[in-house]
Protein backbone atom coordinates (compact mmCIF):
# COMPACT_ATOMS: atom_id res chain seq x y z
CA UNK A 1 0.00 0.00 0.00
CA UNK A 2 2.98 2.63 0.76
CA UNK A 3 4.18 1.88 -2.57
CA UNK A 4 0.59 2.85 -4.37
CA UNK A 5 0.78 5.57 -2.36
CA UNK A 6 4.61 7.24 -3.18
CA UNK A 7 3.82 6.08 -6.60
CA UNK A 8 0.57 8.31 -6.81
CA UNK A 9 2.45 11.35 -4.94
CA UNK A 10 5.14 11.08 -7.94
CA UNK A 11 2.48 11.07 -10.57
CA UNK A 12 0.26 14.19 -9.16
CA UNK A 13 4.29 16.23 -8.65
CA UNK A 14 5.17 15.43 -11.78
CA UNK A 15 1.38 16.25 -13.48
CA UNK A 16 0.29 19.50 -11.39
CA UNK A 17 1.09 22.50 -14.03
CA UNK A 18 3.47 25.03 -12.74
CA UNK A 19 1.51 28.21 -11.14
CA UNK A 20 1.46 31.70 -12.64
CA UNK A 21 4.98 33.36 -11.35
CA UNK A 22 6.41 30.16 -10.64
CA UNK A 23 8.75 27.41 -13.42
CA UNK A 24 8.70 24.14 -12.82
CA UNK A 25 10.93 22.72 -15.46
CA UNK A 26 12.34 18.92 -14.98
CA UNK A 27 16.11 17.96 -15.26
CA UNK A 28 18.04 18.17 -17.13
CA UNK A 29 17.45 22.09 -18.29
CA UNK A 30 16.98 22.36 -21.89
CA UNK A 31 20.00 21.62 -23.61
CA UNK A 32 20.58 25.24 -24.64
CA UNK A 33 19.77 27.91 -21.62
CA UNK A 34 16.45 29.63 -22.95
CA UNK A 35 15.35 32.14 -21.04
CA UNK A 36 11.71 30.98 -19.62
CA UNK A 37 9.07 33.44 -19.56
CA UNK A 38 7.05 32.64 -15.91
CA UNK A 39 5.30 35.71 -15.45
CA UNK A 40 3.90 39.21 -16.95
CA UNK A 41 3.17 42.86 -14.76
CA UNK A 42 1.44 45.53 -15.99
CA UNK A 43 2.85 48.92 -15.74
CA UNK A 44 0.82 51.51 -14.60
CA UNK A 45 1.22 55.27 -14.01
CA UNK A 46 -0.76 58.23 -12.83
CA UNK A 47 -1.62 60.53 -15.46
CA UNK A 48 -1.65 64.02 -13.64
CA UNK A 49 -3.69 67.36 -14.98
CA UNK A 50 -1.91 68.83 -17.43
CA UNK A 51 -3.18 72.18 -19.00
CA UNK A 52 -0.88 74.60 -21.42
CA UNK A 53 -1.57 78.73 -22.42
CA UNK A 54 -0.01 78.41 -26.26
CA UNK A 55 0.41 81.50 -26.73
CA UNK A 56 1.80 83.46 -23.50
CA UNK A 57 3.57 86.76 -25.13
CA UNK A 58 2.18 90.35 -23.95
CA UNK A 59 -0.89 91.67 -24.67
CA UNK A 60 -0.67 95.42 -25.82
CA UNK A 61 -3.06 97.52 -24.53
CA UNK A 62 -4.10 100.91 -26.04
CA UNK A 63 -6.73 103.88 -25.05
CA UNK A 64 -10.70 102.52 -25.28
CA UNK A 65 -11.72 105.48 -27.71
CA UNK A 66 -15.07 103.95 -26.59
CA UNK A 67 -14.39 104.75 -23.02
CA UNK A 68 -16.29 108.02 -20.85
CA UNK A 69 -12.84 108.70 -20.28
CA UNK A 70 -10.70 107.51 -22.97
CA UNK A 71 -7.33 109.01 -21.44
CA UNK A 72 -7.29 106.92 -18.97
CA UNK A 73 -9.08 103.77 -19.94
CA UNK A 74 -7.07 100.87 -22.17
CA UNK A 75 -7.87 97.73 -23.45
CA UNK A 76 -5.99 95.00 -24.96
CA UNK A 77 -6.70 91.48 -26.30
CA UNK A 78 -5.45 88.16 -27.95
CA UNK A 79 -6.63 84.93 -28.78
CA UNK A 80 -4.75 81.88 -28.50
CA UNK A 81 -5.58 78.00 -27.61
CA UNK A 82 -5.95 76.46 -24.20
CA UNK A 83 -4.63 72.62 -24.29
CA UNK A 84 -5.81 70.62 -21.65
CA UNK A 85 -6.18 67.19 -20.63
CA UNK A 86 -9.23 67.53 -18.43
CA UNK A 87 -12.50 70.17 -18.24
CA UNK A 88 -11.23 73.44 -16.57
CA UNK A 89 -12.72 76.73 -15.31
CA UNK A 90 -10.14 79.37 -16.18
CA UNK A 91 -10.19 82.79 -14.55
CA UNK A 92 -7.47 85.41 -14.46
CA UNK A 93 -7.09 88.96 -12.27
CA UNK A 94 -4.40 91.08 -13.25
CA UNK A 95 -2.08 93.48 -10.72
CA UNK A 96 -0.70 96.70 -11.63
CA UNK A 97 3.31 96.88 -12.25
CA UNK A 98 3.97 100.39 -13.06
CA UNK A 99 3.70 103.90 -11.59
CA UNK A 100 0.58 104.07 -13.95
CA UNK A 101 -0.98 102.14 -11.75
CA UNK A 102 -4.72 101.54 -12.20
CA UNK A 103 -7.55 99.12 -11.61
CA UNK A 104 -7.17 96.40 -14.17
CA UNK A 105 -9.31 93.30 -15.01
CA UNK A 106 -9.36 89.95 -17.64
CA UNK A 107 -12.48 88.40 -19.72
CA UNK A 108 -11.97 85.45 -21.79
CA UNK A 109 -14.24 85.28 -24.10
CA UNK A 110 -16.04 88.28 -23.67
CA UNK A 111 -17.25 87.23 -20.09
CA UNK A 112 -15.47 86.72 -16.80
CA UNK A 113 -14.45 83.07 -16.30
CA UNK A 114 -14.59 80.54 -19.13
CA UNK A 115 -15.73 76.86 -18.81
CA UNK A 116 -13.06 74.88 -21.49
CA UNK A 117 -13.49 70.99 -22.06
CA UNK A 118 -10.56 68.69 -22.25
CA UNK A 119 -8.83 69.02 -25.75
CA UNK A 120 -7.74 72.40 -27.44
CA UNK A 121 -9.86 75.54 -26.95
CA UNK A 122 -9.14 78.97 -29.00
CA UNK A 123 -9.94 81.36 -26.40
CA UNK A 124 -9.99 85.48 -26.58
CA UNK A 125 -8.44 86.92 -23.62
CA UNK A 126 -8.93 90.58 -23.07
CA UNK A 127 -7.00 93.00 -20.32
CA UNK A 128 -8.88 96.18 -19.20
CA UNK A 129 -7.16 99.16 -17.58
CA UNK A 130 -9.24 101.75 -15.95
CA UNK A 131 -7.71 105.02 -14.03
CA UNK A 132 -3.87 104.30 -15.51
CA UNK A 133 -2.05 107.63 -15.00
CA UNK A 134 0.26 107.28 -18.50
CA UNK A 135 1.05 110.63 -17.17
CA UNK A 136 3.27 109.04 -14.30
CA UNK A 137 5.76 108.08 -16.80
CA UNK A 138 7.45 110.14 -17.71
CA UNK A 139 10.76 109.11 -20.14
CA UNK A 140 9.31 106.19 -21.56
CA UNK A 141 7.92 108.05 -24.44
CA UNK A 142 8.02 105.55 -27.70
CA UNK A 143 9.17 102.99 -25.44
CA UNK A 144 6.61 99.64 -24.55
CA UNK A 145 6.14 99.59 -20.85
CA UNK A 146 4.87 96.97 -18.59
CA UNK A 147 2.54 98.03 -17.14
CA UNK A 148 0.25 95.07 -15.53
CA UNK A 149 0.82 91.34 -15.61
CA UNK A 150 -1.97 89.18 -16.23
CA UNK A 151 -2.58 86.05 -13.52
CA UNK A 152 -4.44 82.62 -15.26
CA UNK A 153 -5.64 80.66 -12.89
CA UNK A 154 -7.32 77.22 -13.25
CA UNK A 155 -9.12 74.87 -11.49
CA UNK A 156 -11.18 71.59 -12.38
CA UNK A 157 -14.84 72.49 -13.69
CA UNK A 158 -17.15 71.05 -11.66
Amino acid sequence: MLKKSLIAIAVLAIALPAVAGDLKVHKPWPTKYVPQEITTIDVVMEVGYYIHVKDQKSIKVTQDTSASDPYKTYKGCKTTDIVSNFDAKVSGSVSKDSAAGGDWSAKFNGGGDVTIPAGTTNVEICVYGKKVDIGSLTGQAGKEVKVATLHINVVPAS
